[in-house]
């Protein structure tokens, strides 16, 4: 009886292991086949490991953006994020443009919840969605109009028109929930309840929307069709 009971112990061990191996396996190639199919949204782009799977993910949103060249580049930057052609490309043709999205590791401490490395998943696809929102933005523009829109730069409201746009594009292309998540963090980290960005942080919150509130967001992933220049 003890032989035989010790028998079917180890039998039964070995059935657990093997189902929970099966288990691990099934899970592995799931996540291996996820990493694989956005892998596809890859193309062109100079990604950094640390960020990889937030931006595929958020790159997956964007299919019209699959044969651009974008250059993820991290370093020492006061604005958690930002997005800009690069000087040489800006008199190519459209589709052979390179774009530069910066991304900061380091910044004043005010600024410091809002780092890429800080926040979560979700937060990271949603703000990364804004950025690839302005490669959309700028790549649907001639070289004229890209001039007009640096040198729009030079007014805050422009820059708040701009945003406000950006962040619609955001929204047309799926990423409402993520952009939502991010401007929920962005308010509760920062103290505000209208966010105008990074370089009026130290300013009184002045009732201006540069960016989405979350309840504006709400809005416009409601309305089945959004127009950019709604809002403004």
């Amino acid at each position: 009886m003890i032989k035989s009971g010790f028998t079917l112990l180890i039998l039964s061990c070995f059935i657990s292991f093997v189902r929970a191996n099966d288990r691990t396996g099934y899970l592995y190639c799931r996540l291996c086949a996820e990493d694989d199919s956005l892998g596809l949204f890859a193309n062109k782009k100079n990604i950094p490991d640390p960020f990889r799977k937030p931006i595929l993910k958020a790159l997956s949103y964007f299919p019209e953006l699959k044969n651009i060249s974008i250059d993820f580049v991290i370093k020492k930057n006061y604005t958690p994020l930002s997005t800009r052609p690069s000087f040489r490309s800006m008199f190519k043709r459209k589709n052979r443009r390179t774009y530069i999205i910066t991304i900061s590791n380091e910044t004043i401490d005010t600024l410091s919840h809002l780092l890429y490395n800080k926040l979560s998943y979700t937060e990271q696809v949603g703000i990364m969605g804004h950025e690839l929102s302005h490669v959309v933005d700028f790549n649907n523009k001639s070289f004229f109009r890209s001039i007009g829109n640096a040198i729009g730069h030079l007014s805050k409201h422009f820059i708040d028109k701009m945003e406000y746009k950006t962040d619609l594009i955001c929204i047309q292309h799926g990423l409402g929930k993520y952009l939502e998540t991010y401007s929920l963090h962005v308010r509760k980290t920062m103290h505000v309840k209208y966010w105008r960005g990074v370089d009026h942080v130290f300013e009184k919150d002045d009732h201006i929307e540069r960016y989405m509130n979350p309840s504006t967001i709400e809005k416009y992933m409601q309305t089945a069709t959004v127009n950019p220049d709604d809002g403004k």
